[in-house]
C-alpha cells in the first residue's frame, strides 16, 4: 500500500527541489490565460496558446518526450513504455482575472506567508505542477512503474472543454487517470451541468444598459446598470441605498449608473454568495419613478437570480448521491434594449438533462423569457465495483491521519470526458500539521475569486500522496 522507503525518499525529493518547482510555477502563472479570439495556431487565443507551449516546454526541458499539438488546443508528455497508461490530467487556461485583488495583481504571482496568491495558482496550475514534480520523482527515485504514464495539458478547460473532445476523438484513453483538479481523497462522480442564456422579450424603457460578470461558471459579484436620468428617481435610489456599502450612485453623462457588489464563488459551490445583479433587480423592482415596465422586469429578474438552488423558479431539485442541484448566474449583459442573463445549472443523474431543460423552458417561459440552451453535459458515476477508489482513500487516510471516503462533485473536471478517472485535490491538510492556513477576507482566496491561492505546504503534501496513488493504480492495473 505505502512502501515506507520510498516515502522517506519522496519527502527528501520535495525539501530539495522545492524551491525551483515554486520558481517555474510562478513563471507559468504569469501568463494571462484567458480565452480568447482563435488565430494561427491558437484555437483559444494567443494567451492560452502561450501558456499552453510554456507548460509543455516545461516538461521538455526535463528531458521528457512531449508532444506539442497546437490546433487540438493540448500537450502530451509521456514516461515509460507499459501496456498499461495512467494519465495525469491538468489545464493551462484560466478564468477572467477579475477585480478587488488585495495583496498582488492577478498575473504578478508572489509568495506570502507560505502562500502563493495569483490567477490560476491553484486551478489549475497547481494541476500541471503536481504532475510534473510526481512524474520526475518517479524517474529520478527509479520507482519501478510497469505502466507508461502520460501527463495531459489542455488550454480550454474553463471554458468548453474542446481540448479533451479532440484528445478523446485523436488519442487513444489511458487505462486509469487522475484529474488533479478536485478535493481528495477522490471523486467517484459529477453532476451534470447544463449552460444556458435566458433572455427577457419585454424591451426596457428606462434601463440603458445593465452589465456585469465574466464566465458562466463564476458566481457574478459586480453588476452595474445605466438608467435615463430624472432627479426623482436619483433621489428615490439614494433613499433606497443610504448606508448600504454595496452600492454605489453616480451621474454620467446625464444618466445615472448603480452598481452593486455581491460576493462570487465558485458555481459548483455558491452557498454564502451574493450576486450583484440580484442585488441590482431587488432594489430597483421597488422605484416608484421607474418605469412600470422596468419595474416588472427587475421583479422578473430578482426572481430568477433569487435562489442558487432554482427554488425561485421551480426547477429545484434533489439527488441522493449528488445533493441539491445548483442554479447560477454568471453574467448579464443587454442587446438592442433586452437583458440576457447566463445561468450554470449543475444536477444529479436521477434528473434526466431532457426534463431538466424542459422545466428551464418552462419556468422562463412563464415569465415571458426566451431560453437558449448552450450545453448540457452529462455528468458520470465510476462503476461501484472499481478497486481503485477504496485504495486511494486508505492512502489518504493514512498518509493526512484523517478519516475521508471517496466525494461526489459538484464541480465539472475533465474526469466526465475520459474513462475511468478520478478527480483528486491538488493542496491538502493533516491531523499533524502546526502552521496555520493564510486567511483572507470573504469572497478572496478560493479558486475563481479575487487573490485566488494555494498554500504550499499543501500542495507538497498533495504530491506526495498523488506519488503514491500512481505507484498503486500501477499495481492494481
Amino acid at each position: 500500500m505505502i512502501n515506507l522507503s520510498y516515502d522517506k525518499q519522496i519527502k527528501e525529493w520535495i525539501e530539495k527541489n522545492r524551491e525551483i518547482i515554486i520558481g517555474e510555477w510562478i513563471d507559468i502563472a504569469k501568463i494571462p490565460a484567458i480565452k480568447g479570439e482563435p488565430q494561427e495556431n491558437a484555437p483559444f487565443g494567443k494567451d492560452c496558446a502561450e501558456a499552453l507551449e510554456a507548460c509543455a516546454m516545461m516538461f521538455k526541458k526535463r528531458g521528457f518526450d512531449v508532444r506539442l499539438y497546437p490546433l487540438s488546443g493540448y500537450a502530451l508528455v509521456n514516461m515509460g513504455e507499459g501496456e498499461k497508461t495512467i494519465g495525469l490530467f491538468g489545464h493551462s487556461d484560466v478564468v477572467p482575472a477579475g477585480d478587488d485583488w488585495i495583496y498582488t495583481k492577478p498575473f504578478e504571482p508572489v509568495v506570502i506567508d507560505g502562500t502563493l496568491i495569483g490567477r490560476g495558482v491553484e486551478d489549475n496550475k497547481s494541476g500541471i505542477m503536481a504532475s510534473l514534480c510526481a512524474m520526475e520523482i518517479i524517474r529520478d527515485l527509479n520507482i519501478p512503474i510497469k505502466s507508461r504514464i502520460q501527463a495531459f495539458i489542455g488550454s480550454e478547460e474553463e471554458s468548453g472543454m474542446t481540448d479533451i473532445e479532440n484528445f478523446a476523438k485523436e488519442q487513444p484513453m489511458p487505462s486509469a487517470s487522475l484529474v488533479l483538479d478536485a478535493d481528495f481523497p477522490c471523486s467517484i462522480g459529477e453532476k451534470s451541468i447544463c449552460h444556458f442564456w435566458a433572455s427577457c422579450k419585454q424591451t426596457a424603457e428606462d434601463i440603458l444598459d445593465f452589465k456585469g460578470g465574466e464566465a458562466f461558471n463564476v458566481v457574478l459579484d459586480k453588476a452595474t446598470v445605466v438608467l435615463r436620468g430624472s432627479e426623482v428617481l436619483a433621489k428615490q435610489i439614494k433613499e433606497k441605498i443610504e448606508g448600504r456599502d454595496e452600492f454605489h450612485l453616480s451621474e454620467k453623462d446625464g444618466n445615472l449608473e448603480l452598481s452593486a457588489k455581491g460576493l462570487a464563488k465558485h458555481a459548483c459551490e455558491p452557498e454564502g454568495s451574493v450576486n450583484g445583479a440580484r442585488l441590482i433587480g431587488e432594489l430597483l423592482c421597488d422605484i416608484p419613478a421607474l418605469s412600470p415596465a422596468d419595474r416588472e422586469i427587475m421583479t422578473q429578474v430578482s426572481k430568477a437570480l433569487g435562489c442558487h438552488y432554482g427554488t425561485t423558479m421551480g426547477v429545484e431539485h434533489e439527488d441522493i448521491r449528488f445533493g441539491k442541484l445548483t442554479f447560477v448566474n454568471g453574467v448579464v449583459k443587454m442587446k438592442d434594449g433586452h437583458i440576457y442573463l447566463s445561468f450554470d445549472v449543475r444536477y444529479g443523474s436521477t434528473l434526466d438533462p431532457g426534463e431538466l431543460e424542459e422545466r428551464v423552458q418552462k419556468s422562463f417561459g412563464d415569465m415571458n423569457w426566451s431560453v437558449k440552451i448552450q450545453s448540457n453535459m452529462k455528468g458520470f458515476s465510476i462503476a461501484d465495483d472499481s478497486p481503485i477508489p477504496e485504495r486511494l482513500v486508505e492512502i489518504y487516510n493514512k498518509l493526512t491521519g484523517f478519516d475521508m471516503e471517496a466525494l461526489r462533485l459538484g464541480g465539472g473536471t475533465y474526469a466526465r470526458k475520459i474513462e475511468n478517472a478520478f478527480s483528486v485535490g491538488t493542496k491538502t491538510s493533516r491531523s499533524d500539521r502546526k502552521t496555520p492556513f493564510m486567511e483572507m477576507p470573504a469572497g478572496h482566496g478560493g479558486v475563481h475569486q479575487s487573490d485566488e491561492m494555494i498554500d504550499l505546504e499543501a500542495f507538497f503534501d498533495a504530491v506526495r500522496i498523488i506519488t503514491h496513488y500512481i505507484i498503486n493504480m500501477d499495481e492494481c492495473l
